[in-house]
């Protein structure tokens, strides 16, 4: 089957939460079909990506979106109805490149990721057609106005109005819509986005991190590879420019870490992302034991190092991959109910939760006074979470799809533990 997959981010590297999910459906389908990736790349660092990625997938159409330009198109935005994350996304330049691609070509299926997307595929012609919502954009606007002040509440409130009409219109252009968590599809459904939805959990790579078998821990210190620190430490990762990690990494730096500062003076706290926003870089206190990082290409050995991952979220919607992958790395998390609901984690059992910073400082000193209650948590989160979070596994649904013209009636996407705790909310 020819397959054409059109993404808003070049699905490589690997190393954000939606590059993640892109990159492992890419590699999934490309195993099985041949696939054409038609993309955007909005940060220069991965132009030299796009070159390794050609090597392993020549059918690569990608153009450069420049910051400036893309603001200016979602000024004129707010004078139309068009959602401005959509108006971001949109570059006339890969307009022209995917339409005489599919003049070129005739494909037999198309994979859109991301609803952003849809705007590029209104007129084309292709059977089968299928878009990876993932979450609920909508959703994510209309809580970012509860944490926000005018202006931004009211420019927030407008957009996830916007984007909830947009998504509704989007679907009705796909034969199937897929989303990550039961919770956002009931929600889509429930607000009359149509039923032509399917569900399509997230994974973890856990053979990148420890395999099946996590190691025994040494609890009374840290070393990292390369000597970086023998110092225990917090850690919480993300792209640090993204709105829900920068209130929470703010948070957490503020209002969570001084109250254990106080009764260990020897704990830090590493705050791992890319493209840190200034409210972040102000964070970097080395002598008040808090550090930020900036972009690593690999997170894994300061992952691993941590005693215990710190995951503040309080705008939170859909699954954090950043909390799998502290769990495949065998690192114990403290984080809200809502993002562990996220990735269907009982509390007390596979994570711990908490919602004020002094619950977070509680919870955190749990495991840390506590080496048995440290070992038990990762290593249950680890054993369950390992089980339910298999890529090969969760995306044999999308293969289902394609070969099946009509929906996959009681196909839970790899997510059947989710939906028994999502209907508890």
């Amino acid at each position: 089957m020819k397959i054409l997959f059109l993404a808003h981010r070049i699905p490589f590297p690997p190393d954000k939460g939606d590059k993640i999910r892109s990159y492992q459906v890419l590699q999934y389908l490309a195993a099985r079909h041949e696939v054409h990736l038609v993309c955007l790349i909005d940060n220069p660092r991965d132009l030299q990506a796009a070159q390794e990625l050609r090597g392993t997938l020549p059918n690569l159409v990608y153009e450069e979106l420049k910051p400036l330009p893309q603001r200016m198109r979602m000024l004129k935005a707010l004078f139309n109805r068009k959602p401005l994350t959509v108006s971001y996304f949109y570059l006339p330049r890969l307009q022209a490149q995917l339409d005489a691609l599919v003049t070129r070509e005739r494909f037999d299926a198309l994979f859109v990721y991301s609803s952003t997307m849809a705007e590029y595929v209104r007129g084309l012609h292709i059977p089968k057609r299928i878009v990876d919502f993932c979450d609920l954009d909508s959703q994510k606007f209309k809580q970012y106005v509860e944490s926000s002040f005018p202006p931004w509440s009211w420019l927030y409130h407008c957009e996830g109005k916007r984007l909830a009409a947009y998504e509704k219109e989007a679907a009705r252009a796909f034969e199937h819509v897929l989303f990550i968590g039961p919770e956002e599809q009931r929600l889509f459904e429930q607000n009359g986005g149509g039923t032509n939805t399917a569900l399509m959990s997230n994974g973890v790579d856990f053979a990148r991190y420890y395999g099946d078998a996590l190691p025994e821990t040494s609890f009374e210190h840290s070393p990292l590879e390369g000597g970086i620190t023998t110092r225990p430490y917090l850690a919480f990762t993300g792209a640090m420019d993204y709105l829900p990690n920068v209130d929470a990494a703010h948070w957490c730096a503020r209002e969570i870490f001084p109250k254990l500062k106080g009764i260990l003076p020897e704990l830090e706290f590493y705050i791992i992302g890319g493209n840190p926003a200034r409210k972040i870089r102000k964070l970097h206190e080395p002598r008040n034991g808090i550090f930020v990082t900036g972009y690593l290409p690999d997170l894994r050995p300061l992952l691993k190092g941590a005693r215990v991952f710190v995951a503040p979220m309080r705008i939170a919607r859909g699954m954090q991959t950043k909390i799998l992958e502290a769990i495949a790395c065998g690192v114990p998390v403290v984080t809200s109910a809502n993002a562990a609901h996220g990735i269907g984690a009982k509390p007390e059992k596979e994570v711990l939760v908490a919602s004020t910073a002094s619950e977070y400082a509680r919870q955190v000193l749990r495991l840390l006074l506590n080496r048995a209650e440290h070992e038990r948590l990762r290593r249950q989160a680890f054993t369950v979470l390992r089980a339910r979070f298999d890529w090969q596994k969760n995306l044999t649904v999308l293969e289902r799809l394609l070969q099946n013209n009509s929906r996959l009636e009681g196909d839970d996407g790899g997510v059947t533990a989710l939906v028994s705790t999502s209907k508890k909310v």
